[in-house]
């Protein structure tokens, strides 16, 4: 089977096959080993940190390790540049790119590499706002700042599946996730969305991690993407 199975949308070079894994086996290792990096993170640091970008590096450098370590055959990239299809056809700056948080690629060769078909977290704070009001802004930006980006087209464009990781500031995540979903017919920034958008509670295929959940999303003028969302926790 192809390296994108059943969801080819792009002509992807015959090196791609080499990687032995569909698009939907793809993801299930991205999850896997982003989980198991946080997981081990998260047992050899005291985490103090509450900034978003000191998160992500340091998440991207255990998803390294630990993919090297395990023989997978991915690599993480932080903070690159994601360029529109109107930036391509003239009709938008490059200076008007915004940057993706994590972006995980197969790996097929050191000097060979197919940018078009990654995996994207894209990366946001979150906090409770039963415990204090001041993060419910960031609940809401969750979903005007990180879900409008995919169904924009801004990330992600060419692939069915990508993700957004919830640093959790504090709080309880079955809050949170309530919070986010009822902020989703209350947006200002952008046209509302109905329930059909919401997040729904998915199961792990990494044990002893609770809090993964999946929303499905109609995409201007594409076929609709799987967002996979989790939350991680930090004993602050």
């Amino acid at each position: 089977m192809g390296f994108l199975g059943n969801k080819k949308r792009l002509s992807v070079s015959p090196d791609f096959a080499q990687v032995g894994l569909s698009w939907d086996e793809f993801v299930k290792l991205i999850i896997e080993l982003t989980i198991e990096a946080y997981k081990l993170w998260k047992q050899n640091d005291d985490i103090s940190i509450n900034r978003e970008d000191n998160f992500t590096i340091n998440l991207r450098r255990y998803i390294n390790d630990l993919a090297y370590d395990k023989g997978y055959p991915i690599t993480a990239r932080s903070h690159q540049k994601s360029y529109t299809d109107r930036m391509y056809s003239g009709e938008q700056d490059t200076k008007e790119a915004k940057e993706i948080d994590l972006m995980m690629y197969p790996k097929w060769g050191e000097q060979n590499r197919y940018d078009r078909i990654h995996f994207v977290w894209e990366a946001k704070l979150v906090g409770d706002k039963t415990i204090d009001q001041k993060y419910s802004p960031l609940n809401s930006e969750y979903v005007n700042e990180a879900i409008y980006r995919f169904i924009r087209n801004e990330y992600a464009a060419d692939v069915a599946d990508a993700g957004v990781l919830g640093y959790v500031l504090a709080g309880n995540v079955t809050n949170i996730v309530r919070d986010i979903n009822q902020s989703m017919g209350r947006l200002r920034k952008n046209p509302k969305l109905d329930k059909s958008n919401h997040l729904k509670a998915k199961k792990s295929p990494v044990s002893q991690f609770d809090h993964m959940y999946q929303s499905k999303h109609k995409r201007d003028g594409r076929s609709p993407i799987e967002l996979h969302h989790l939350f991680l926790t930090f004993d602050f």
